[in-house]
């Protein structure tokens, strides 16, 4: 559900009551405008304001602003629960009985213009209007659970395909990779030809079940403990370069699924409050001075706030890597150019 009909929602059906009194609030008091109350561990009994025209939430005591500067009852949420802010808007979409993977309504003027702005390809605005639909994962019996030699070959352990449930379609002779969302939903199956040399009229990958998958980091319904574990996200092309890492033990990784990163992506990235290190197939070109070029991958790094402190793996001079490798291909060259990455801010 887009973040500003869940809000405009709230407001509409006069939730935020509720949702203070869930999360353990104390010495709620609603005047006109505005509610007070008190953090589940303070003593302060007006030490929060939320406003109900826009929940706004000033809190005195405690910072609760997200790493985009945002003060509102999802950041409270996310605050007082200790949960990352897809599973926030889950926690209260299921507290106020909306749908998190519903079809939005028309959407208000203000959310419209917001999603407007962000428009940066016909290709990728049409994938983000597709809302995220869950799947029955009894689909997943079909396909089975097996290992294959092919992405063993590739670096890929069988226990790692084991852990991520990778299968095998008869009828396509295709490897199936099931897609899962960050709260552990299946909202797809890719599959990948079952074959070494790929004809050129032949495609290699191809969705079986198809899903919004700019809206996806995938892996991260795994990867999240050790995200924060290791306080970084390393951020693949491929699907495979999450489960050759994950082979390697290197399992702080998540992939985007193509080439560039997408508005929500992007988002969900920022919102793990974590260092990110990207690590595309191409190493990163860098300029007469030897900085990264901000125009490569059409100003991916541009994307993030200034304050994102952020890495990019890089192949400099292209002396590590042959043509059309990826940096997860060979643990030991993964080993030098993640020692040499470098920082972008």
């Amino acid at each position: 559900m887009d973040t500003q009909e869940l809000k405009e929602r709230i407001i509409l059906e006069e939730k935020i009551r509720t949702v203070l009194e869930e999360l353990g609030m104390h010495s709620i008091k609603e005047h006109s405008d505005y509610f007070t109350c008190g953090m589940p561990d303070g003593d302060n009994k007006r030490s929060t304001v939320i406003y109900k025209n826009n929940l706004y939430v000033d809190a005195h005591t405690r910072n609760i602003r997200d790493q985009y500067g945002v003060s509102d009852i999802i950041s409270l949420v996310t605050f007082v629960r200790g949960t990352y802010f897809s599973e926030s808007v889950k926690w209260l979409c299921d507290l106020c009985g909306f749908d998190y993977y519903g079809n939005q309504q028309e959407q208000s003027k203000l959310a419209k213009w917001v999603r407007d702005m962000w428009k940066s390809s016909s290709e990728l605005q049409e994938d983000e209007d597709k809302p995220l639909e869950p799947i029955d994962e009894s689909i997943l019996n079909y396909f089975g659970r097996y290992a294959n030699p092919l992405f063993y070959k590739d670096g890929i352990s069988y226990e790692t395909q084991w852990e991520f449930h990778l299968g095998y379609d008869l009828a396509f002779h295709m490897i199936t990779i099931p897609i899962y969302d960050e709260l552990n939903s299946l909202v797809g199956v890719k599959g990948r030809l079952y074959k070494e040399v790929i004809e050129e009229h032949e495609s290699k990958y191809f969705y079986i079940h198809p899903c919004s998958k700019s809206k996806i980091l995938y892996g991260l319904h795994k990867t999240m403990p050790y995200i924060k574990e290791k306080n970084e996200v390393i951020v693949c092309e491929s699907e495979k370069g999450v489960l050759q890492l994950w082979s390697m033990g290197v399992k702080n990784a998540v992939a985007i699924s193509g080439h560039i990163l997408s508005k929500t992506q992007v988002q969900k990235l920022t919102h793990l409050n974590v260092p990110i290190v990207i690590a595309y197939d191409q190493g990163a070109e860098l300029d007469k001075e030897g900085k990264v070029d901000k125009n490569f991958y059409r100003g991916e790094f541009a994307k993030f706030l200034p304050q994102q402190e952020l890495y990019c793996v890089y192949d400099k001079g292209g002396k590590i890597l042959n043509p059309k490798e990826s940096p997860m291909d060979d643990p030991n060259k993964w080993e030098v150019l993640y020692a040499n990455k470098i920082r972008i801010r």
